[in-house]
């Protein structure tokens, strides 16, 4: 699977522009929501809809601080 890494608006104007290009109805409203690892955004990159923006095949991992 790819991930776009890039800023939210980066994410979100890829987000619209696949939305758009899906014509979404019903529950589907949106491709993907971004999410926010170490200051980069990632979101999935749908293959129908290439990208220049980069792309990363793997998320990165997120170790969680258990008290």
């Amino acid at each position: 699977m790819m991930y776009i890494k890039g800023t939210e608006a980066e994410c979100l104007a890829y987000d619209a522009e696949v939305t758009a290009g899906e014509n979404y109805t019903g529950g589907t409203i949106r491709w993907a929501e971004p999410i926010e690892i170490d200051g980069y955004h990632y979101m999935t990159v749908n293959d129908r809809y290439p990208t220049t923006l980069t792309t990363v095949t793997e998320l990165p991992v997120v170790e969680d601080n258990i008290i």
